[in-house]
């Protein structure tokens, strides 16, 4: 069974599977470790069979010093962006400054690794995580031992590591160990397994063993009931990756059931008109998008408009982000490909965008932020709907908004001066249309090519004169037209200069995709053929 991807609110392909994985502080994952313990070790590897350690830096989500009264959550799969939990758990304590006249102790050691190591987490430089997460293993062990829940907690984060650097086969074995340190020195129903589950079935699901993550996160979700109650929220997290993976394998109506019951956890004892239930509204809002259900999102995201209106009134802020959110739904409906009939008025989410910017320009308690936000996304909408000359206009008065203060150059710079994608493609991976990743492409006997393009993009943020660079494998052009037509549907905001749109020229559009030697072989075939026909003519 192949991986399928589904598609987002802007018709980019969204993986069929969240995780969350608890890092405690001094946890890490067992792979990789030069320190032998007395005990006997489960198998464990710290790179798997042609895996190499890498690290992918691409900016630090949120700053993880704030962070110490707090749990930390991360979605990191592929395509994904790292997210924040809800409650952090600091295993070490309170250690306080070190004293500077006597040498490091264990615990002040730990905790200095485990902050770099949350740091590298945070900014996605999964290859150094790794290597502090395997010193923080080994002076586990060395000090607390094999069979220890600070061990555990230490190998479930050198996992997490792993699986960012997509080494799954490694993080399946050190959260595999985690669970059975934690089995042997508690139950099969301690509550410190759910993490280490939910790790391990969102690196199954990874390699494309739905089954395999299935089992992984139902026994998460049992271990759950019987420590917290059927009705407890931080199974949440496991049910809405369940979902997915009904939802990949085909099982909608599976995958339906769970979110009910997700709302249902959500809003028991709330009352239904309260504020209260607005966080239940937003996800089933997000998932009624997620299925492409738009009428439906749409009846969600106004009743959450109602509710806020009639609690705080029709001028509030909290009314910004589900005004935003229900014009967005209109952008998503138009990006899915959709009988004529079907298609709807795209322009009918203008007024919900226009309202939010009103609001953000009249409550006296927004501030230029507020503003920046709420034009910035009027603006970018009236882009997507090929609206060039509206949305340039709104465009300069966030320019204008930006300029009047020095301290705000730097924001003006990043919002206007950059370029910024709005809209993603994600062309073919394979020749067959395949949708997998580089994790299960071995296993299916593909080869990794690439290709480049260079393009222009216009004032109106459209991609133009685009031309192939280079590509490896050479032959398999119908593949590589595909992917540079796909290029014509990119939308960048353009960048400005001068408070006037811009040209940008020679970007560079990099794609990886997946091929067979039969792809190659039969390009060759083909070719001969066309070469004998000549000659016979």
């Amino acid at each position: 069974m192949n991986l399928r991807y589904s598609r987002d609110t802007v018709g980019r392909p969204v993986p069929a599977l969240t995780f969350c994985c608890l890092l405690v502080t001094g946890t890490i994952s067992l792979a990789q470790t030069t320190a032998q313990p007395a005990q006997e070790l489960e198998p464990v590897v710290l790179n798997g069979p042609g895996e190499a350690s890498g690290d992918d830096s691409t900016g630090i989500a949120a700053n993880p010093e704030t962070q110490d009264e707090e749990e930390l959550e991360f979605i990191i799969l592929e395509e994904q962006e790292l997210a924040e939990g809800s409650v952090y758990e600091d295993e070490w304590g309170d250690i306080g400054p070190r004293v500077a006249d006597r040498p490091e102790s264990y615990d002040e050691k730990v905790q200095r690794l485990f902050i770099a190591y949350r740091e590298a987490v945070f900014a996605k430089m999964f290859g150094e995580a790794d290597t502090l997460a395997k010193q923080i293993v080994e002076l586990s062990i060395g000090v607390n031992g094999l069979d220890s829940r600070k061990t555990a907690t230490a190998l479930t984060n050198l996992a997490v590591a792993q699986h960012g650097m997509e080494q799954y086969e490694s993080a399946i074995l050190n959260y595999t160990a985690a669970i059975d340190i934690i089995e042997r020195i508690e139950d099969r129903l301690n509550d410190g397994l759910i993490n280490p589950l939910r790790g391990l079935g969102a690196a199954q699901f990874a390699l494309d063993r739905p089954e395999l993550a299935r089992e992984a996160f139902d026994r998460a979700i049992h271990i759950s009931h019987v420590n917290d109650g059927p009705h407890n929220l931080d199974q949440i997290e496991s049910l809405m990756s369940l979902s997915e993976i009904f939802l990949s394998v085909g099982e909608t109506k599976e995958s339906v059931n769970i979110q009910k019951r997700i709302f249902y956890l959500q809003a028991r004892n709330t009352e239904p008109e309260s504020l209260d239930i607005i966080p239940a509204l937003r996800t089933r809002a997000g998932w009624q998008r997620r299925m492409q259900f738009f009428e439906q999102e749409r009846f969600t995201r106004r009743r959450i408009i109602r509710i806020i209106e009639a609690k705080e009134g029709k001028e509030s802020l909290d009314l910004i982000q589900p005004l935003t959110e229900l014009a967005n739904s209109y952008v998503a409906m138009a990006s899915i490909v959709l009988p004529e009939r079907l298609q709807p008025h795209i322009a009918s989410g203008e007024p919900y965008l226009k309202r939010a910017v009103r609001i953000a320009e009249k409550n006296p308690d927004a501030t230029f932020l507020t503003r920046v936000d709420a034009k910035m996304k009027l603006a970018d909408y009236y882009l997507l709907i090929d609206k060039s000359l509206r949305a340039n206009k709104v465009y300069q008065d966030v320019w204008d908004i930006l300029s009047a203060d020095e301290s705000r150059l730097d924001l003006r710079a990043s919002l206007l001066e950059s370029g910024f994608v709005l809209r993603r493609i994600y062309p073919p991976t394979t020749t067959d249309n395949q949708a997998i990743t580089a994790a299960v492409s071995e296993r299916l006997e593909y080869r990794s090519g690439t290709v480049r393009f260079r393009y222009n993009v216009n004032t109106r943020g459209r991609a133009t004169r685009v031309t192939l660079l280079d590509a490896n494998p050479e032959g398999l052009d119908s593949l590589y037209k595909k992917i540079g037509h796909e290029l014509r549907y990119i939308v960048h905001r353009p960048r400005f200069v001068d408070r006037e749109p811009a040209e940008s020229i020679d970007l560079i559009f990099s794609h990886q995709f997946f091929y067979r030697d039969e792809d190659l072989k039969n390009v060759d075939e083909d070719s001969a053929m066309v070469t004998d026909n000549a000659a016979a003519n």
